[in-house]
């Protein structure tokens, strides 16, 4: 199965999402999280795939 895991906000929005995905991924599914690009390092050395969010900015 592909998952896509999607999450916007700090760090500790991002990370739990790490190790869910490393389970997911360990269970045998193909798991992507999008989130910041700031996050790109993070998530992908968690040996996931990474889907870059937008960033707007208003105002």
């Amino acid at each position: 199965m592909r998952i896509l895991i999607i999450t916007a906000g700090s760090r500790g929005d991002v990370a739990p999402y790490t190790g869910l995905g490393r389970r997911l991924l360990e269970a045998g599914h193909q798991v992507a999280v999008a989130a910041h690009p700031s996050f790109a390092a993070l998530v992908g050395g968690c040996g996931l795939g990474f889907r870059p969010v937008p960033v707007t900015r208003t105002g």
